[in-house]
């Protein structure tokens, strides 16, 4: 009888232990140690034993490498954003792929980088949707995972061999002999991406650590990051503009100042890139040195953006305010459609009246305009149909609707207001160029007092005065002679040259006369300089999608100097004026890069096919134009790190990631 009580207290305290036993703990992120992860035990040993060998069999056969993992819950993520943050954890690269299942919370996501050729986008969401999906529904937790190798495994063949004859194999031998080239070539080509790729995985904001990384791999990732951040400010800062127009400046001030300070890291790299593209050559450790200021300055940058990321979506959060936004939205769309019209007609009237040349910067805003609005308008009937319907899973998409048609909306009007600024700055130059005409005239005719009279310490500067004046009679003639057609460049030309002959006059003429001149003069180069950074600026941010690190550096460069010019004007009048004409200069130099960029990449996504090419220029949709599209592609992502912004694409699974096939969910 004592043993049988003994044995019910020991079942009833093993019951209770049971009992209160706590739940499978929810499983945050993790580093991945090995290809096959089971948390939950959710494998038998046949099972774990086959999703193995369909794993091993997809690397020998296609060199790709799949991780699997089992858990209980994803906590709080969402399943993409869980599969993300363990992806980025465990260093995972562009052979990587990627399935995560929860198995209790009956959630999944499963990832493949678009780096991996052996599939298409459409196959993995058919791979996804028709044969990992119904396994786990039916809970064949191991067959799911093996569909998914297999599934990437699809353009595996065997092939088998027969005797050949020694005719063939000669031909084998002259093929190997010419092949060796090609190998070793590839080799090098696949050693230099290799070292790219773990570059992308150094912590861009860590200098010691850029160090070990190759001269090339660095110059390559400055270029890329530099054009990342920069999209990813441009965003952030538009976004800015939208949140400031609905809580006013206290509201937003943390995050107006978190976009200045990332505007002024990302000056200092676009200035040290500039000194790297210019004409004097460094040695290999002052070019690392540059390198690594241009990386650090714009990784600061994006971390000032990422600072306040997570505050800004909490104050515009889109989903609860979608109706009366998208009502807003709605306004807005109506009242840009309205500006088409007298747009077209103020365009095609400046195009009658003026030269190519003086319209190269909104010679196509309207038509580009048109696209942004019909763009907007899909994604907001979208966002309306999102809104109204209890769609599970749907926020994202709705958020994600809210913004494109927000930033296309953004664009039109920006494209639309680039026209009506041509046209104003255009008439102002006009209206300009009988005076700049007449001031140059006076100085010539002085220079020529001066040349004529010049004796003593003025014969000094006899010869630099009469190149000056002869550049000035040239830049008279073809204002005469094309200003009509080019008013802005014969006004840019007269600046130039009446701030050159100027500065000659400055030790020959009267201090009041020259100070008055000097002054006209840097008011003509101000506005030469404001309308060109203007232009330009605007242009890169209508179709920043499609435009590389040259352009924007030039264009960074043009206002830095810009900025000296208004710095200078109450010191130096002369260093003024060379600010803004450096200005003007590298603007325009700017302006013929970011077009031909924009050309190249137009001819590029024609070959490929598709649709939505506007909004993928206009970096509203973010996808893989630079690399394919402009003048020596950029690559993609960054590894472990990528670009912050206040409105930037949600990543895999969303609707613009860019980066990864497949997506994931309930099952």
């Amino acid at each position: 009888m004592r043993t049988a009580r003994l044995l019910g207290v020991m079942l009833t305290v093993l019951a209770a232990g049971l009992l209160l036993a706590p739940p499978a703990a929810a499983q945050p992120p993790f580093r991945l140690a090995d290809y096959v992860t089971d948390d939950a035990r959710a494998l038998s040993d046949s099972g774990r034993a086959a999703v193995t060998s369909a794993v091993d069999k997809l690397y020998a056969d296609r060199h790709v490498r799949l991780w699997v993992v089992y858990v209980d819950d994803f906590s709080d993520f969402r399943p993409t954003d869980w599969a993300q943050r363990t992806y980025r954890l465990s260093d995972l690269g562009a052979d990587d792929a990627l399935l995560a299942v929860a198995t209790t919370g009956r959630a999944y996501a499963f990832l493949v980088p678009t780096t991996i050729n052996t599939v298409s986008s459409g196959q993995v969401d058919e791979l996804r949707r028709g044969k990992i999906e119904p396994a786990l529904h039916s809970g064949d937790w191991s067959g799911a995972a093996v569909a998914a190798a297999d599934g990437l495994n699809t353009t595996s063949t065997t092939t088998s061999t027969s005797p050949v004859s020694l005719l063939v194999a000669l031909g084998v031998i002259a093929v190997a002999v010419l092949a060796l080239v090609v190998v070793m070539r590839l080799r090098r080509q696949r050693r230099r991406a290799a070292e790219l790729a773990a570059a992308r995985r150094v912590d861009p904001t860590d200098a010691n650590a850029l160090a070990a990384v190759p001269l090339e791999a660095l110059d390559e990732l400055s270029r890329s990051i530099v054009v990342a951040v920069d999209n990813a400010l441009r965003t952030s800062a538009n976004e800015l503009t939208l949140a400031i127009d609905e809580f006013g400046q206290d509201r937003t001030k943390p995050f107006t100042e978190a976009v200045a300070s990332a505007k002024a890291a990302l000056s200092q790299a676009f200035t040290v890139r500039q000194q790297l593209d210019d004409a004097t050559p460094e040695t290999p450790q002052q070019r690392r040195d540059l390198l690594t200021r241009v990386i650090v300055s714009a990784a600061r940058a994006d971390r000032e953006l990422e600072s306040q990321t997570e505050r800004f979506e909490k104050l515009r959060d889109l989903v609860i305010n979608a109706p009366s936004r998208l009502d807003g939205l709605t306004e807005r769309y109506v009242e840009l459609s309205a500006r088409i019209a007298p747009a077209e007609q103020r365009l095609a009237e400046l195009q009658r009246e003026f030269d190519a040349a003086a319209l190269s910067s909104v010679s196509d805003n309207v038509a580009t305009a048109k696209e942004r609005l019909a763009f907007a308008d899909r994604n907001i009937g979208a966002a309306r149909d999102r809104a109204g319907r209890a769609v599970s899973g749907g926020q994202g998409a709705l958020v994600d609707a809210v913004r494109a048609a927000e930033s296309a909306l953004g664009q039109a009007r920006a494209l639309l207001d680039a026209v009506d600024s041509a046209d104003t700055d255009i008439r102002h130059a006009i209206d300009g160029l009988p005076s700049a005409m007449s001031d140059l005239q006076a100085s010539i005719e002085r220079a020529d007092t001066q040349l004529q009279t010049a004796h003593g310490g003025r014969a000094a500067h006899a010869g630099d005065l009469a190149a000056a004046r002869d550049a000035a009679v040239k830049a008279l003639d073809h204002a005469r002679g094309t200003g009509s057609a080019d008013p802005l460049s014969a006004f840019a030309g007269l600046s130039q040259a009446d701030a050159d002959l100027d500065r000659l006059l400055d030790t020959v003429a009267e201090e009041r006369a020259h100070l008055e001149r000097l002054n006209r003069a840097l008011e003509q180069a101000l506005f030469t300089a404001e309308s060109r950074v203007r232009a330009v600026s605007e242009y890169i941010d209508t179709r920043r999608g499609s435009i590389g690190p040259e352009a924007r550096t030039r264009l960074a460069e043009a206002s830095r100097h810009l900025e000296g010019a208004h710095q200078k004007r109450s010191a130096d009048l002369t260093e003024a004026i060379a600010h803004a004409n450096a200005a003007s200069t590298l603007a325009a130099t700017a302006q013929a890069l970011a077009n031909a960029d924009v050309q190249s990449t137009q001819r590029a996504y024609t070959r490929r096919g598709g649709s939505d090419m506007g909004a993928m220029m206009g970096g509203i949709i973010i996808g893989d134009l630079l690399a394919g599209g402009m003048r020596g592609g950029f690559g993609g992502g960054f590894g472990g790190w990528s670009p912050t912004s206040f409105g930037g694409s949600s990543g895999p699974g969303g609707s613009s990631g860019g980066g990864f096939m497949g997506g994931g969910g309930r099952f």
